[in-house]
């Protein structure tokens, strides 16, 4: 997924321009706002927003390409560590709350966002990074609107050299397959409205939330549909839209929604005299059987 200003270093327009993480941030921070406790913080959307694009993980691959840049992609051993990212965000999220530091609160809801959607993101399914690593030098980079980015794919002769650039940037290759795909999901959320991706969810929902459980679950939810691999296969199709829109993207705000309000939940103690007074009950009734 792109947050658009990360093509403009330094720009005064970071977090105001609106991209498809900002969009589908918007629209979680409305979806978790209708069940967030009267008078508990969370960082308004505008807050979340100013550390998208150049102050968010886009922002970051692009200062310093491959260097310490925390994977984006959920396949093989990048799964578990972009599931390490997410936790990692969601504890300092909760720390943040807990301590009242707004702007961390921010950053973290950001951050921990941004990484959600990566791992829920078709494109980011596929093994790219093996296919990178397979194909790219260490050494050589292109520039890109200024910036380098790993892009030389050297072989042991010059034919294959051009064979594994077209392989990797070709059309049909492993980058350019993954960006078309990318960027098929910006056309498709710039022209919804936001109720179109703002999922139902129910009350019972946002009750002893589990943030690693709910993004499994959101996962389990997308998988079996294959988009990517149709996709490779037939290119984008108006099912694959369509599964995009009703599927892809409400997923994506509900996990959000959720994910932020365990955060919520933990740092503010919600549910906790609920689960009290039921733990008196359940001893009480005990007691005289």
């Amino acid at each position: 997924m792109y947050s658009t200003t990360t093509l403009a270093k330094n720009s005064k327009l970071t977090g105001k321009l609106v991209g498809t993480h900002q969009q589908l941030d918007q629209a979680a921070r409305k979806v978790l706002a209708k069940h967030l406790p009267r008078g508990k913080y969370f960082p308004s959307a505008k807050e979340i927003r100013h550390f998208s694009g150049a102050l968010g993980p886009d922002g970051l691959k692009r200062k310093s390409p491959d260097e310490d840049d925390p994977s984006h992609m959920f396949d093989g051993e990048n799964g578990a560590n972009l599931v390490q990212q997410i936790l990692d965000h969601h504890y300092n999220l909760v720390q943040a709350l807990k301590n009242h530091n707004e702007v961390r609160a921010a950053f973290e809801a950001a951050w921990l966002a941004h990484k959600v959607t990566d791992a829920l993101t078709p494109a980011h399914h596929f093994p790219l990074s093996e296919a990178k690593e397979e194909l790219m030098s260490n050494k050589e980079f292109v520039k890109i609107f200024g910036e380098p980015i790993k892009g030389i794919m050297h072989g042991r002769s010059a034919i294959e050299t051009a064979r594994n650039n077209w392989l990797y940037w070709g059309a049909g290759g492993y980058f350019s397959k993954h960006l078309a795909y990318e960027y098929g999901v910006v056309v498709i959320a710039a022209t919804l409205p936001q109720r179109k991706i703002m999922p139902e969810v129910g009350k019972a929902e946002f009750q002893y939330v589990d943030a690693k459980k709910t993004l499994f679950e959101a996962i389990d939810r997308i998988q079996p549909a294959k988009i990517y691999d149709n996709f490779r296969k037939d290119g984008w199709t108006t099912e694959l839209a369509l599964e995009t829109k009703n599927l892809v993207l409400p997923e994506i705000v509900r996990a959000e929604a959720l994910i932020w309000y365990s955060a919520a939940e933990e740092a503010y103690g919600l549910h906790r005299k609920k689960d009290t007074k039921n733990t008196a009950k359940g001893a009480k009734n005990a007691r005289k059987k």
